[in-house]
């Protein structure tokens, strides 16, 4: 049985590892939380949830990521920029995921948030995506 989340995530380093978000986020893209000597503003995916469902036919998955941009600027517009480019390469995309067949990639919902860090106001912007795939 192939490990959704391992070659999940491998598909989506490589989908959001494209010059329009590169040029951007110029920090880099990582997965789950960024090293200390990450410089902003960067791309940060995180797996949220998978749920599995068995048909006749076989096994299929559910899984949700959180996609954003963070900007250390006091104002989102850097991370919204970075954000738009992400959602570019991500809404509707072809993923190869190894051991699965995709049917969908799609961006469920915005996710916005604003933290405070060391006196410096931090800005996160994007999107929870919903990507179904089918075991194969």
């Amino acid at each position: 049985m192939a490990n959704l989340r391992l070659n999940l995530d491998t598909a989506l380093y490589a989908a959001l590892n494209v010059a329009a978000v590169i040029a951007q986020a110029t920090g880099g893209v990582w997965n789950s939380l960024a090293p200390r000597s990450a410089n902003p503003p960067y791309v940060i995916f995180q797996a949220a949830s998978k749920v599995e469902e068995y048909r006749f036919d076989g096994r299929g998955m559910t899984a949700r990521y959180i996609v954003k941009a963070v900007s250390r600027e006091p104002w989102p517009k850097q991370a919204s920029t970075v954000d738009t480019q992400i959602d570019a390469a991500l809404q509707d995309a072809t993923l190869t995921i190894t051991g699965f067949t995709q049917l969908l990639c799609r961006r469920e919902t915005d996710f916005y948030l604003a933290e405070e860090r060391e006196g410096e106001l931090w800005q996160h912007v994007g999107g929870v995506y919903q990507i179904m795939v089918d075991q194969t």
